[in-house]
């Protein structure tokens, strides 16, 4: 039995939605469609109420859920105890990544998978998603993280955390003692961007769009090429900005600067790892399961934990 279409159903089971898990698994309806007919003519039974208008497992779809969890979690549980029994992971790990990933986001993450992986000589490669899609396909880099889904025959693509972009104020700015800003609110703002062209700047403007807002070029207005320098910009009270809230823990935790979600937009995303399907690499496949796993989730998490205002957010 294929554990792909196993996990395909689990996904089916916990999103309610054939569309969704699709979206999820990075995977046409189709197939996930054709995911679950194969289980279906595997154990001949029924394993969806198609008369439902979601996903709806029925009871025979219900008992192979459950017994599916168990079997992923051995599955788990038995890669871990082979991997302690394997010998040590050496060698070098080439990782390609954009932006946010790779200055906020990389460094945590690889603090942690050090400690863990001693022996492995690393080098990070920087440049936009497009730059480390091309990376990854040529095997000149082992995996990337990016700011948006990659969908490559040769890849894969898996989400392996939570960003999102807020609004950034300095201290002293009229909008910093509001609690509840909109979007039209910012209309007229001087604003410090990132430079034409950029991945955030483009996804902003897209968000913003969506309300009917488009924020014009205002007189004074500035504009950056990296996210540090537009954060920096801001605390020196320069204008606003909407930036990645990985960029902001620092100024969060120093109080130089205010962070405000926009209450009429929601501007959350995911972030993404890459790999070639033909990349074996031990030193890959270790970062991978690290990043993707609990391990990599609680070292991203605890960054959060330490600081009041994520706290009070939630």
């Amino acid at each position: 039995m294929n554990l792909t279409r196993l996990r395909t159903l689990v996904m089916v089971a916990q999103s309610g939605s054939i569309s969704k898990a699709a979206l999820d698994l990075h995977l046409t309806q189709p197939a996930v469609t054709k995911h679950i007919q194969s289980l279906e003519e595997y154990y001949g039974k029924s394993l969806i109420d198609r008369s439902a208008r979601e996903a709806v497992l029925t009871e025979e779809g219900r008992l192979l859920y459950r017994y599916v969890l168990e079997v992923l979690r051995l599955m788990n549980e038995a890669e871990t105890a082979l991997a302690k029994m394997s010998k040590t992971v050496q060698g070098s790990l080439r990782i390609g990544a954009s932006s946010i990933p790779g200055q906020y986001i990389l460094p945590l993450a690889l603090g942690e998978f050090s400690r863990n992986y001693p022996e492995v000589d690393i080098v990070v490669e920087m440049g936009d998603t497009e730059q480390i899609t091309r990376l990854v396909l040529e095997n000149k880099v082992d995996l990337g993280l990016v700011g948006n889904p990659v969908k490559e025959r040769q890849l894969e693509c898996y989400p392996c955390a939570e960003d999102e972009l807020v609004l950034i104020l300095p201290l002293d700015h009229p909008l910093a003692q509001v609690e509840e800003i909109r979007a039209e609110d910012l209309c007229g703002e001087k604003m410090v961007w990132r430079e034409i062209g950029s991945g955030t700047r483009k996804t902003v403007e897209g968000w913003l769009a969506q309300v009917g807002v488009k924020l014009g070029e205002k007189k004074g207005s500035i504009e950056l090429g990296s996210t540090g320098a537009v954060v920096a910009a801001v605390e020196a009270g320069l204008g606003l900005s909407i930036v990645s809230i990985w960029a902001v823990v620092r100024p969060l935790a120093w109080k130089t600067l205010a962070v405000r979600r926009l209450k009429d937009l929601s501007m959350k995303r995911r972030l993404y790892v890459i790999r070639s399907t033909q990349n074996t690499r031990r030193p890959a496949q270790a970062f991978s399961d690290f990043i993707l796993g609990d391990e990599g989730k609680c070292a991203l998490e605890r960054v959060f934990a330490e600081i009041p205002w994520f706290r009070e957010q939630k």
